[in-house]
């Protein structure tokens, strides 16, 4: 494949850098980074030299100025919604539930009624090299009536009338859509999975609530929020997802200005007993309706982790 300049681009080159085994590897420089999904975002790397470099990427294992390079590159490709007073809040939603109710909704429902702008953007659809089904946060928003926005337009007219706004990533980025779904191809998540857990398509201020399910992506964005001074936060995600269990303690940190402050201390909140949902969908929107009209309580953690978000973007 050729560049628009009529030069052919060649993934060789960094191939040498990250795909040497775990012990000759290196990680690619921010502008390399850049310059490489800049290529692969305009469909002139060849599928070939595209699985090389996923899998490359994923057995040596990201590197902050990596992710911060394919951000980089990725920031023209986004549709984004226009700007928001006070600033969005970004749930990217895209493990779903497992083994416990998902309550990404039910978060996202108490930061609306609360007038802060809230985001929740994920794949609507199963993957379908998925190893088991999981209930997703778009299931539970359609059980609720609560469809997905089909531009950045309509995001904005949900915030702006008390909604959050509900994305399919297909909606807003496209390419990084695309990497996605190449899990079907190769069999292995890629960095395409990395980077929509990290993506903010908004304009303005934005605080991304960010989680980790293993010990490296945690170290991973700390590292990376460090370096950019990226408005975020973090946590360990409750099966996969960035909002915190109501059975178990869990830390939230603030990242500010290359700053880390932790906002909730891990065994600081009240475990709820047994009135949570089953992981079904119509059963998790049944009961976040109950929570939303006063019939059942706010989990503790729940209440916690909207407290927290509304200090952050509120001041």
């Amino acid at each position: 494949m050729t560049t628009a300049s009529g030069a052919a681009f060649s993934a060789a080159p960094y191939l040498r850098e990250i795909g040497r085994g775990k012990d000759g590897s290196r990680p690619l420089a921010r502008e390399r980074a850049r310059e490489l999904m800049d290529a692969i975002l305009a469909g002139e790397v060849g599928d070939l030299a595209l699985g090389g470099v996923l899998l490359a990427l994923r057995m040596k294992g990201e590197s902050a100025s990596e992710i911060a390079g394919f951000l980089d590159a990725l920031a023209p490709h986004l549709a984004l919604a226009p700007a928001a007073a006070p600033a969005w809040v970004i749930l990217p939603s895209y493990n779903g539930a497992r083994t416990l109710a998902n309550l990404v909704p039910l978060l996202a429902l108490l930061l609306a009624r609360d007038g802060i702008p809230v985001l929740v953007h994920g794949q609507h659809t199963e993957p379908a090299a998925a190893p088991r089904p999981r209930v997703s946060s778009a299931a539970i928003f359609t059980a609720l009536a609560l469809p997905p926005c089909a531009t950045m337009a309509e995001a904005a007219a949900c915030a702006q009338a008390g909604r959050p706004a509900i994305l399919a990533l297909e909606t807003f980025a496209p390419g990084l859509a695309r990497l996605l779904g190449l899990r079907a191809i190769l069999g292995v998540r890629n960095v395409g999975h990395t980077l929509a857990k990290l993506v903010r398509p908004v304009q303005g201020a934005s605080l991304l609530v960010s989680s980790y399910t293993h010990p490296d992506f945690g170290r991973l964005q700390a590292e990376l929020f460090a370096a950019t001074g990226a408005l975020a936060m973090t946590l360990r995600g409750t099966d996969g997802e960035a909002v915190v269990s109501a059975r178990r303690g869990q830390g939230i940190d603030l990242w500010r200005d290359g700053s880390c402050t932790t906002v909730i201390a891990g065994e600081s909140v009240a475990r709820a007993a047994d009135d949570l949902p089953a992981t079904g969908a119509a059963e998790t929107a049944a009961w976040t309706l109950d929570v939303l009209a006063g019939r059942r309580a706010v989990p503790a953690a729940i209440a916690a982790q909207q407290a927290a978000i509304r200090r952050a973007v509120q001041g």
